[in-house]
């Protein structure tokens, strides 16, 4: 009798364990969806992408941001590990296999919220950014400063459902040893949904399209699905892909956030 008791003591301290856990699973919310959020976090980024069949590159980036005030945030975004590999392709000519790191941004971003409309929360808002190149190897970075600008629109039409515009401008003001200068615009579309539990899941596709040089123009389109491994901790993993000027055979990426 006193065995059964206990038991059905440790059974009961067990129920009430895992419906505390499913109530703390349940009021975690998904974090870092929604595009018009300032936040102060870190990510580590891990990205390998299938350039063409003989060559590819492998990156891990760095990033952090700080969240100035609710409208505004400061980041910074460097890959700290890069490598390039590129097979030999005719007979005589060596492949590529450079390693090193890459090149640095710095972006300035203000978020102004318009408040609830008749379908949901509309904001808007801006960003600057500076790349410095850093790069060690010619394969790992543009060659170039650049000073760039981008335009935001958010549309939370509610708590689960968010859609970003955003539209982009990049220009290089120098190139360092006779490099190719940067001139390019894009415009973007980001369909986000906030699941339970803390999940999410994210559809990105954007045009590009180079105003210098040969003037190429690509599509790129990526899909990522995401969790809160805690109430401060979010993992995610995604698939791109290019098609175009700048067409490639597919990458894939893992990337772990972590806020503060």
């Amino acid at each position: 009798m006193r065995n059964s008791a206990r038991n059905s003591g440790f059974a009961a301290i067990l129920l009430v364990l895992a419906a505390a856990g499913s109530m703390e699973a349940e009021e975690i919310k998904a974090r870092g969806v929604n595009p018009a959020e300032n936040d102060t976090r870190a990510d580590v980024i891990l990205k390998y992408n299938w350039l063409t069949r003989s060559s590819g590159i492998f990156t891990t980036t760095l990033k952090f941001d700080y969240r100035l005030s609710q409208e505004a945030g400061f980041n910074t975004e460097m890959p700290v590990l890069g490598h390039f590999r590129q097979s030999s392709t005719a007979a005589g000519v060596p492949g590529l296999n450079d390693t090193g790191i890459g090149d640095v941004f710095l972006r300035l971003r203000y978020i102004a919220n318009l408040g609830e409309g008749p379908v949901g929360q509309t904001s808007i808002g801006g960003a600057v950014e500076t790349v410095l190149p850093t790069a060690s190897e010619r394969t790992l970075g543009s060659g170039t400063y650049q000073l760039n600008a981008s335009a935001l629109l958010v549309q939370a039409w509610n708590a689960s459902l968010i859609t970003a515009f955003v539209v982009k401008s990049a220009h290089s003001v120098h190139e360092l040893n006779g490099r190719r200068g940067v001139q390019e615009q894009s415009a973007r579309i980001v369909q986000a949904f906030v699941l339970p539990r803390g999940m999410f899941f994210t559809v990105d596709a954007k045009y590009n399209w180079e105003t210098i040089n040969r003037r190429d123009a690509w599509v790129e389109g990526q899909i990522e699905f995401g969790m809160m491994l805690d109430a401060r901790t979010a993992a995610s993993v995604g698939y791109g892909r290019k098609w175009g000027d700048r067409e490639d055979r597919g990458s894939v990426t893992a990337a772990v956030k972590r806020f503060f």
